[in-house]
């Protein structure tokens, strides 16, 4: 009884909420449901989201937050930054805080702030600081458990999709960009990096992904990379020259928003379960995730556009172990070209598809 009045807390029509989410881009674009759900339910909401600076223009002009906060390093660490953070919260009078990140230090910076509702996952010992809280389930999809959340304070769903809003600066970057791409009409988007080197598909499958694709697809293979991915740069230019396929079609885009709006572009985009994957899932781009040691049902996007791809016999996946322990990456290595490309021509061939379109001479005008 005492969880259903605690369900139906009374905001204000104008409710000053934080919203607080430091983790990397992926886990931000995860709460973007959760941000869209708010705006709705209250259109006049004064939103602030507590988060990383790496990760912040994922959020740039996003309709439903007022205002981002950006934790710089000090902030982050320690008690005088813990305090700081307490102080500035306390002197903001918000009626609510949704502690979306997992972390202890999160929920205390919400007590100390004073804020009369505080609600989020009782998880890592915190349970005693949140005034609205629920068990996480580790095994079920993040967003849901974002949600889940929401509906603690009275805040319904209002979709799981994700979404990045783009501006037509950034789309007329990516347009430029593209234009140097062969004429072979589709374009479907490799990126074979991933923050930790255990969740990335190996260099030579992406390589032998690519030849495949323009073997019995007639597609493009166009390659991204990030600014400190210069050794997979080399690895693909390399693995294609000795194969005899000639330079691969690489992007470069520079950050994360230009990443978005070339993603947009492409027909389809196959990335590791990283960071891009939310990114080619917010901007609506049909996707193939290959996740190896990470749970796919607590981070693959929903909906179908978005193909998760794993391998179904590696009894120790999925793990959070930084390093795999054996003497080879099974979960990973295992992943086959055939399954890939199979699930990249199903989205291709899709009558109706979204991709049909994307990478037409038309949008590349």
């Amino acid at each position: 009884m005492a969880l259903r009045k605690r369900k139906l807390v009374e905001l204000p029509d104008r409710p000053k909420l934080l919203v607080m989410e430091t983790g990397p881009i992926g886990e931000l674009l995860v709460i973007t449901p959760a941000l869209r759900a708010i705006g709705k339910a209250f259109p006049s909401a004064d939103v602030t989201v507590m988060v990383r600076p790496g990760s912040a223009p994922v959020l740039v002009g996003n309709p439903y937050v007022k205002k981002l906060l950006p934790l710089v390093g000090r902030e982050r660490k320690g008690f005088l930054g813990l305090m700081r953070m307490a102080s500035w919260v306390r002197s903001q009078d918000f009626d609510a805080v949704l502690v979306l990140h997992t972390s202890f230090r999160s929920a205390l910076i919400a007590l100390m702030g004073a804020v009369p509702v505080r609600a989020g996952l009782s998880d890592e010992g915190r349970g005693f600081l949140l005034s609205h809280k629920r068990p996480w389930d580790r095994t079920a999809y993040e967003v849901d458990e974002h949600l889940a959340v929401l509906e603690l304070v009275g805040i319904p769903a209002d979709g799981q999709e994700l979404e990045l809003f783009l501006t037509e600066d950034e789309r007329r970057f990516a347009r430029r960009s593209i234009r140097g791409t062969p004429e072979h009409g589709r374009l479907v988007g490799l990126h074979p990096g991933a923050s930790h080197a255990n969740r990335r598909w190996p260099v030579r499958l992406f390589v032998e992904l690519a030849a495949r694709l323009e073997r019995d697809a007639g597609v493009t293979p166009v390659f991204f990379f990030g600014p400190r991915e210069e050794d997979l740069a080399h690895g693909v230019t390399e693995l294609r020259e000795r194969n005899g396929k000639g330079l691969p079609v690489m992007l470069r885009p520079g950050n994360i928003r230009l990443l978005a709006a070339a993603f947009e572009l492409m027909d389809v985009v196959v990335t590791n379960n990283t960071g891009p994957m939310h990114v080619a899932a917010a901007v609506r781009t049909p996707g193939v995730f290959i996740s190896g040691p990470t749970p796919v049902e607590r981070w693959h996007p929903s909906g179908p556009l978005n193909t998760p791809i794993f391998s179904r016999d590696v009894e120790c996946r999925p793990c959070d172990l930084p390093h795999c322990r054996l003497d080879r990456l099974a979960c990973m290595e295992d992943v086959s070209v055939d399954s890939v490309v199979e699930a990249v021509l199903s989205h291709l061939l899709r009558e109706g598809s979204s991709a049909v379109p994307q990478g037409s001479e038309a949008s590349r005008e």
